[in-house]
Formats: C-alpha cells, structure tokens, sequence
C-alpha cells in the first residue's frame, strides 16, 4: 500500500508545503485518486474524477471521453448539473469537430497553462458557437469577483502516447474569480494523475501487444538473434540461431559470448570494435557440431543513464555464398590452370614431333648397330605416349570449347579417363579392372563425359587402400539403355549421408581435399546429357555407381 500511495502521490510533490494548498486538502485528492485507480468500472472512476475536479473548487464540471469505436466525443459524467442539463449536453454537447479546432494555434492568445480560458466579451465566431450550446449559469454577477457568468474554461486531457482523449468543461468557480496558471496548477497534477490511471489498463493492453509483437518477430526472424548482459553472457536466442547453431537453450543461457566466436582474434575485434558503437563484418561461427560464416552486426544497449545495460547481435548464415565465392575464386583459377597448361602442350607438341620426325628418319639408316636401333625404338615409342599425354591433357582442359554433340562411345571415354587419372595420380598398389562389353555410341558431349568419369574414378581412389585397392568398371547394354557400373572396395559412404551426397558443398573429405562440387557437377552433367545416375553403399563394404544413358535413334 506504500509503494501505492507514493506512485499516485509522485506528481504532487512540492504541493503540500505549498501554502496555497493545505495537506488535508491535498490528502482529499490522493484519497480520490485512490478510489479511481480501485474502481470496478469506467463509470465509477469517472464520476470520482468529477468529484475529484469539483473538490479543486469548482460548481459546474462536465467530463467529455473520446469512444475509441467512433472517435467521438461523448458525454461521459458531470458534477453541480440536473438530470435534464445532462440530457441537454448529451444530446447538443461538444463534438469531435469542435474539439480538434478548439485547439488550433489561433486560439493559443487564450491559454491558462494547459487549459484554455475563453471570456464572456471574446468575439470570435466559433467561441460564440460554442458558447451558444453550453448551459448558462445561474449565479448573478454580483456574486462573482472577476468570472462572467458567460466565460468558459476548458481543460484537454491528454493520453500517455500525447493523444487527446477528452476534454475537461469547468464553471462557476468558488472564489468567483478568473483562472491563473498558478491556480490551476492543482487541477493539472489531478487530472494528470487521473488520466493516467484512466489509462492505466489500456497502457498494460498496447504494452502487451506490442511485446507479443516483439516476442514473435524475435521468434520468426530467418537471422539469428542473440542477447547478452551487460557482462556479455547469453541471456536469450531466438528459434533460428538454435536450430542454425544446434544448441537448446539450456545448453547455451549463460555462457559467454566468445564460445559462438571461433577465433579469439576475431572475439577481441568484436569488442573493441563494439564499444566504439558498432560492429559489422563476416565472422566464423561455432555451432555445437559444427561452423559457419556469418554476417555478424553486433550493438551495446543503453539504459537511460547511458550505461551499458547489454548487447544485441544479429547473424546471417553466409556460408553458401561463402562457399560459392571460394569455388568461383578457385574456378577462375583452375581455368587459368588450364588456358596456361594447354599453351605449354602446345608449345611441347611442336619440339616433340620434330624429336619424333628425326628419330624415324635415323631408324631408316640401314647401317644402324641392333642395340642403337633397339634403343631407338624406345625413343619413339616414348615420345609417342607423351604426345600421347599431351592430347589428352589439352582435351581435358579445354572442356568448355566443344558447343555440340557428336556419337561419342562411352568405352572409349572411360579408356583416356583411366589413362589420365593413372598418370596423374598415386595409383601404385590400385587396381583398374574394365570389362567394357560391345555398345553403341550415343550422342553426348564427349568432353563432358570425360569430367564425369575423371571425376567418379577420381572420388573412388580417394576411398580404397592403396595396398589392395580394386575399381572395377563395367559396361554393357540392353536394348536401346548403355549401363555403367563403377564399382570400388574402399570404405564406403553411411546410410545416413548417402541422400546428401548430390548437394553443392557437401561433402565428407578433410578441409583443404574437397569443394563439395564433384558429384554435384556430375549429377548435372549426367543429366545434361540425358543420362541417369545413382549411388548405392554400405558403410565398410564399398561404393557401387551406376550410370545409364539412353542411344539416339
């Protein structure tokens, strides 16, 4: 009851010692505002309002409220008026209209304070409207000091979000004089106090949505929300930075902001960066299982004081486009790789064939010794396989330049594939095993085929033992369907993943081995070539690929 008392009394401090205003009459009004705040109804506090304004010294009080349906004034309760008057103003009272122009800025020359103080000889137009409603007095002159019978006081009662929401009507004052600002200063605390008591429950409703509001925006944002205290400990995080950092809120409440942050480095950038107001950059982010990159935007939160209260940080999961910028950054590379690889065996092809030419032309001497001719022969023969190499690697490289398709035997694809990744590869101790059965030529992009079969040749020496690694591939058709089969006794792919192995970036090899794009890039080249392919595995036993494509009629 204490606390109660001192929140209704907190506007009237500095009233009581006034001399103007006695303390019993003081605890008149606070009594009064107690009963409006313990009313069960609107009327009931109304009307203790009116009892209240009447006890500041005045006979006549006429208490307008806003309807929050229709927006119009309505007559709400009065005090010192017949039943008959209040009919009267129910039905003729001030309207809307009225009240919206009483306030304009022309009639400012008229304000008490907060009240606005219209005299009997005023002249303007819509004051003698209003003045033609109203009900008149029934004191005589004689019975007043310096107030008309014919003046009008009226006192705008404003909400907590500075809305008016009614209007204060006052006659025939006690002391029978005009108002001053210093003697309405009472009526100004009350109807403050009043007002805002008035308002009390609907402040709690819009307080209540709004953070409902709040609560569910923080709930469904696709970024991830974090808060901290003051001491940068983790007091709340929103559904999207659990599910995206795979902690439950018991896990995480309370620890401290740097267990998110994968780099220490990058913690201590974060808050000498923060403390200046904000910061803002790409971020690695430790989830339980695992990290991400994120946009990170990190702020302090003030209290009205200007102190520290806490932090807000919002992340963006950027790490697919992380990944993309990394690939097409390599990408670019790789094609410069391979624009500067193909130069060269063009630039070796030319000394190389001319090689080729003069040791053909020397095998031809008759009077050769049979140890010169024999070594001969070998130089030939090497310098025909790495012409050989060299025509293989320029096709490799130059994938892109080939614009349509031709028949294309998939034997014959396979065949270079197993000669490239054998040369270019640690393949000692593997095994290629190909049983590759008569099949007609289909119409694909050979060079594209060719990554195809580089690049699932390529993932199955990276699963076997390199002491007893076995690739079995299998060709044959049926009918008008060729059929591949890649067949490997490395350690296979778990159930679990095996659905995921199509995505672009996943993948299961160590950091720095694998981009998460091979099988991705397969898929889509296998599909672009009207071909189908599928995976089937056992985690210990294996991988087996098949690959089916259809021949052109």
């Amino acid at each position: 009851m204490d606390s109660e008392n001192n929140l209704i009394s907190n506007n009237f401090i500095g009233v009581k010692n006034n001399s103007l205003f006695g303390n019993i009459f003081i605890e008149t009004l606070l009594d009064y505002l107690r009963k409006v705040r313990h009313a069960n109804t609107l009327n009931e506090k109304l009307n203790l309002f009116t009892e209240g304004i009447s006890c500041c010294g005045w006979r006549r009080i006429h208490l307008y409220i806003v309807n929050p349906k229709t927006e119009e004034l309505m007559s709400s309760s009065s005090s010192g008026l017949t039943e008959q008057q209040k009919e009267y103003l129910c039905s003729n009272g001030i309207k809307m209209s009225d009240l919206k122009a009483l306030f304009q800025p022309q009639f400012d020359r008229y304000r008490v304070g907060r009240s606005y103080y219209f005299p009997h000889d005023c002249i303007d137009p819509f004051i003698k409207s209003m003045r033609s409603v109203s009900i008149k007095s029934d004191l005589d002159i004689v019975e007043l000091e310096d107030w008309h019978p014919a003046d009008m006081l009226y006192f705008p009662l404003i909400g907590f979000n500075k809305k008016i929401i009614g209007l204060l009507s006052m006659d025939d004052p006690i002391s029978g004089k005009k108002p001053t600002e210093q003697g309405l200063r009472l009526v100004e605390l009350f109807v403050d106090a009043a007002v805002a008591l008035l308002e009390e429950g609907e402040f709690e409703e819009y307080r209540g949505k709004t953070q409902g509001l709040l609560s569910r925006l923080f709930d469904l944002s696709p970024i991830m929300i974090l808060l901290f205290d003051e001491k940068a400990k983790i007091i709340d995080l929103n559904n999207s930075a659990m599910r995206i950092l795979g902690f439950e809120k018991e896990e995480i409440l309370g620890c401290n902001e740097c267990k998110i942050i994968a780099s220490s480095d990058a913690y201590k950038k974060i808050i000498s960066e923060r403390e200046l107001g904000l910061f803002s950059g790409e971020v690695l982010i430790a989830g339980k299982e695992k990290e991400i990159w994120g946009l990170l935007f990190s702020m302090p939160v003030y209290s009205n004081k200007g102190k520290i209260d806490g932090y807000i940080s919002h992340i963006t999961d950027i790490t697919e486009s992380k990944k993309l910028q990394q690939y097409l950054v390599r990408a670019e590379k790789l094609a410069g790789i391979g624009i500067l690889a193909s130069g060269i065996a063009h630039e070796i092809n030319n000394p190389l064939y001319a090689i080729l030419g003069i040791a053909e032309n020397i095998e031809t001497y008759e009077d050769l010794p049979n140890r010169a001719r024999a070594e001969l022969k070998e130089l030939i023969e090497y310098t025909k396989e790495a012409g050989q190499i060299l025509k293989d690697l320029s096709g490799y490289t130059y994938l892109a330049q080939r614009e349509s398709e031709f028949p294309v035997n998939i034997n014959e694809v396979i065949r270079k594939a197993v000669k490239l990744v054998d040369r270019s590869s640690d393949v000692i101790g593997v095994t290629f095993k190909l049983s590759l059965g008569e099949i007609s030529d289909i119409k694909a992009y050979s060079s594209e085929l060719m990554q195809v079969f580089v690049n699932l040749i390529i993932n199955s020496l990276d699963a076997i033992p390199r002491e007893n690694g076995i690739i079995n591939i299998t060709t044959f058709q049926e009918e008008k369907d060729i059929f591949c089969i890649i067949e490997d006794n490395g350690h296979g792919i778990s159930e679990d993943i095996l659905d995921s192995i199509f995505e672009p970036f996943y993948t299961t090899k160590q950091i720095g081995k694998g981009t998460g794009l091979g099988l991705y890039v397969c898929y889509k080249l296998v599909n672009k070539n009207r071909g189908i392919i599928e995976f089937k595995s056992e985690q210990g036993k294996g991988t087996k690929v098949f690959l089916k494509f259809q021949v052109d009629e």
